[in-house]
């Protein structure tokens, strides 16, 4: 991997505001009109700028009758300012104004998050490594195990609440584990799986209470499982997807708490594949690393039938690993960045795929502005694919983020870390902010604490 141990860049990117990072709010007329003769009038209805994670205030000014503003606000008076909850999606907010006899008048308006495109360091100092993180049903998140600085692999289960900012250990595994999958699960528990383990008899999987964090085993993995994949299928079960050495799949079922290895095999050995659930409940495996004459880039496994089916891709990286996948409103799946095996070493990639049900193909989307590996990212409400850290071409612990936008395949760059981060995570909050965690400095060390993307 002699390309990633470059110096650190010294010249960083700056914010770049584009493509929805810098949105506003916009208002237009709407509904029965603006104004009746003699009757209700709009004269006006405006808001605040809705930074995200923060309330914004809404005024309506009108004149002859009564005002409502729908959703969720209802009945208002002219010329008072209403709150408004943190916005972390755009919103369509419509003000009616209505009086006996007359016909009614309205207006509507947008309402569309802003980022500060800013990092908020949080106040901890826990090194955290090869961890794993799980969104809770309340918009919680629980960081699970991981190397936390010490000799042995941590067994921690930790929940951070958005409320305090703070991160409270609420229950302890059986065993430590690294580099292991996490998967929530619909009735408020967490599956995790795998992973290099703390006890030599450590490989069966747990279940976390994400509420109690009470902790009980969940079954033994018919297969050790490293460096694989895990998603949530429609019936509640769970599929476990490859790893290093593994060119198998098998299922978790809730009900018995047991693991059960498929009869079908994969077309290869997929050593950090993705594995993202279709609208259909089948589930669109994509890349990992292997070695071997076969190689497929990605495939589709069918839990009715137990049966795998090739996809088609025009592109030579059936060996694409450390990317990420996301599914996005329209069905269709995005596969960003990660990296190809060459003679020389690793080359990160800064390609964008997208798999479209339709034509059951991946096709090139666009390019991210920096070819990027072990890539960290979210896609959020507003429809902007947000990256952070990773390793380029120039840095082992990338200080880059960058947005992308599936609309237009267009990309843009974010304000650099603090400090770079490689084998981080990162998760959703309810208010619309961005949580990362922990990591790999520039030297392989630990990076301490956390922050907050908004």
């Amino acid at each position: 991997m002699t390309r990633m141990q470059a110096a650190t860049r010294r010249a960083v990117l700056k914010a770049g505001w584009g493509a929805g990072l810098g949105w506003g709010l916009a208002a237009c007329g709407g509904g029965s009109g603006e104004k009746t003769p003699d009757g209700p009038t709009v004269h006006s209805l405006e808001a605040g700028v809705a930074r995200v994670g923060e309330a914004v205030t809404m005024t309506a000014i009108f004149s002859g009758g009564t005002g409502r503003i729908e959703p969720d606000v209802g009945t208002v008076q002219s010329g008072v300012p209403v709150s408004l909850p943190p916005v972390t999606a755009p919103r369509r907010y419509t003000l009616v104004v209505e009086a006996q006899g007359r016909p009614s008048a309205s207006r509507v308006l947008d309402v569309k998050p802003v980022y500060r495109d800013r990092y908020v360091l949080l106040d901890d100092a826990t090194p955290r490594q090869y961890h794993a993180a799980a969104t809770t049903s309340d918009g919680r998140v629980l960081v699970i195990g991981g190397s936390r600085g010490m000799a042995v692999l941590s067994e921690a289960v930790e929940r951070y609440e958005p409320a305090t900012r703070r991160f409270t250990r609420i229950g302890n595994m059986y065993t430590g584990r690294a580099l292991h999958t996490a998967t929530p699960l619909a009735e408020g528990r967490v599956l995790v799986v795998g992973g290099n383990v703390g006890l030599s008899n450590g490989g069966f999987a747990e279940l976390i209470d994400e509420r109690r964090g009470s902790i009980e085993p969940a079954g033994w993995p018919t297969l050790p499982r490293i460096r694989h994949a895990s998603v949530a299928l429609a019936d509640g079960r769970v599929l476990v997807v490859g790893g290093a050495q593994r060119d198998s799949v098998e299922l978790w079922d809730p009900a018995t708490q047991r693991f059960r290895l498929v009869a079908a095999r994969m077309a290869n050995v997929r050593e950090f594949p993705t594995a993202t659930r279709l609208a259909d409940g089948r589930v669109l495996i994509v890349g990992g690393d292997h070695e071997g004459a076969t190689q497929r880039l990605a495939e589709i496994f069918d839990p009715q039938t137990e049966s795998f089916t090739p996809v088609a891709s025009p592109l030579n990286e059936q060996r694409r690993t450390m990317h990420e996948a996301h599914a996005l409103a329209d069905g269709r799946v995005l596969v960003v960045g990660g990296e190809l095996r060459t003679g020389t070493g690793l080359e990160p990639l800064d390609t964008v795929l997208v798999y479209d049900p339709a034509t059951q193909a991946l096709t090139l989307h666009g390019r991210l502005d920096v070819a990027r590996t072990l890539v960290r990212g979210l896609l959020l409400p507003d429809g902007q694919l947000r990256l952070f850290g990773g390793q380029t071409a120039a840095e082992a612990a990338a200080r880059t983020a960058s947005a992308y936008a599936p609309a237009t395949g267009g990309a843009t760059a974010l304000a650099a870390l603090p400090a770079g981060r490689a084998w981080h995570t990162v998760s959703a909050l309810p208010e619309g902010r961005i949580l990362i965690v922990g990591g790999d400095n520039e030297g392989g060390g630990a990076v301490h604490g956390a922050l907050l993307y908004e």
